[in-house]
């Protein structure tokens, strides 16, 4: 016989987010991997509240609407691969997503 026990969840504010963010953009693949991190400036600060997009290897826009918070964090479910994010004032960096979660902080030039 096969004993199986519950555990408590606890969600944070920032969990709640992360789920009700994924609820309103619908389902995501199988294969994706979570990548969390924070955008930095030039100087190495924070970039609170900015928005950017993400763009596939053949330029394809795949999420124009990821908003850092309050620090300057991020979190995205990705397929693997490399990925573009592009921000409204025309900086950009490259961002790798595999299957398992994985943390990258973005550094603006």
């Amino acid at each position: 016989m096969l004993k199986m026990g519950w555990r408590k969840l606890r969600f944070t504010g920032a969990g709640i987010a992360l789920t009700a963010t994924l609820a309103f953009f619908g389902p995501i693949p199988a294969d994706a991997g979570l990548i969390s991190g924070r955008v930095n400036d030039t100087n190495g600060k924070f970039q609170a509240g900015g928005t950017f997009r993400v763009k596939d290897s053949a330029g394809k826009v795949v999420n124009d609407r990821v908003k850092t918070d309050e620090r300057g964090g991020y979190s995205i479910f990705l397929p693997p691969g490399n990925y573009t994010v592009e921000f409204s004032d025309g900086r950009s960096a490259v961002i790798q997503s595999h299957s398992e979660p994985l943390q990258q902080n973005i550094y603006l030039k």
